[in-house]
């Protein structure tokens, strides 16, 4: 068995429906981060999105898989708050169901990497660099062109509104990408001989979540 993950048995799924907002009093300073939420009944491996946020401002629009949830609280699966301002209120909104991108054959989650900020100054010999703020990751998705397709029409919504929609990535192994972000409208080539093939991009608010498959 290979080490690492190979790109078959893979599902690209764009959020299809969400649930009703819960209502988020409160996110810890942690490494998880954990949220109270009173009777959020959230099951673990949930997949939502944080709106509303004031305070921990970080977590708006941050894509959270739920894990080791109870009756009130539950935690933000690998994302750490710990050096984060004090969260003051918000909301989480839980997918409820999918649709998959079946026509994706290849994607790509961009790096981000800081601004570098130049601080020499008229003494110095070597330019002195500083890392800035963190520039905003994108995830490109090609694949065979299947506009009319449910998930693609989706999408063509969400890029036309510049309104940002929930993906999750599933590899075979059972890790998963979770992110958050606004589509681009998707594009189109052909040549002579070859099936169409399309591509779209998706500019991420917040980070994308490398997380681990979901516990039994």
């Amino acid at each position: 068995m290979s080490r690492y993950p190979v790109g078959r048995g893979l599902r690209v799924e764009v959020a299809k429906t969400m649930a009703t907002a819960k209502t988020v009093t409160a996110v810890t300073l942690a490494s998880p981060g954990v949220a109270t939420s009173s009777a959020h009944a959230l099951p673990a491996g949930s997949v939502g999105v944080f709106q509303d946020v004031t305070g921990m401002l970080q977590l708006e629009g941050q894509a959270i898989r739920v894990a080791s949830p109870d009756s009130n609280t539950f935690q933000l699966q690998l994302y750490e708050t710990t050096d984060m301002p004090a969260f003051t209120g918000g909301k989480f909104v839980p997918v409820t169901a999918w649709s998959t991108v079946g026509n994706a054959t290849q994607y790509s989650i961009g790096q981000a990497d800081a601004a570098q900020q130049d601080m020499t100054v008229l003494l110095d010999d070597i330019r002195q660099q500083e890392a800035g703020l963190m520039n905003a990751q994108t995830v490109s998705i090609t694949g065979f062109s299947a506009f009319n397709s449910e998930a693609m029409q989706i999408l063509q919504s969400a890029a036309r509104r510049a309104a940002a929609v929930v993906f999750r990535i599933t590899l075979k192994d059972g890790q998963q990408r979770i992110f958050n972000g606004t589509p681009s409208l998707p594009g189109e080539e052909a040549s002579t001989g070859q099936p169409l093939t399309g591509a779209f991009s998706v500019l991420i608010k917040g980070s994308v979540m490398f997380l681990p498959a979901v516990a039994s």
